[in-house]
């Protein structure tokens, strides 16, 4: 085997090294900017994550706050619903007391129409027979 082989061998084994080792260089250089650039993000987005789970608790309260006031709402309604009913049940029972007296007054009254009409009637028969007695 020539002589050349070999220079030639280790001059390219070299050439490889060497661009091994710059691969190398430019590998950790990208890592190390990626490590910065992740931090940076950090510093950027860690307060604004922090807002946004701040956010999300503040909706969290209203939330329950509205759920809450959505059933005190809801139980007044319903109180309110029972409460009609009740006073529509009290009128209904009152309507029914007058309608039961307005017609024993209307029965009344008619009864006492009947008597004052017999009433005159034997009063008319007593005078026109009183009279018939007069006459003589």
């Amino acid at each position: 085997m020539p002589t050349w082989v070999g220079v030639v061998s280790a001059i390219s084994l070299a050439i490889i090294a060497i661009a091994a080792l710059v691969a190398a260089v430019g590998i950790s250089a990208a890592a190390l900017g990626v490590r910065a650039a992740v931090r940076a993000l950090r510093g950027f987005a860690g307060p604004a994550i922090a807002d946004v789970r701040q956010l999300i608790g503040s909706i969290k309260t209203e939330a329950d706050a509205l759920v809450g006031a959505s059933r005190d709402v809801r139980q007044r309604i319903v109180r309110a619903a029972d409460k009609a009913e009740d006073r529509l049940t009290d009128l209904d029972a009152l309507a029914e007391v007058l309608q039961h007296e307005f017609e024993e007054t209307a029965i009344d009254a008619a009864a006492t129409m009947r008597d004052v009409r017999r009433g005159l009637s034997v009063w008319k028969w007593s005078r026109k027979l009183l009279k018939r007695k007069k006459r003589p």
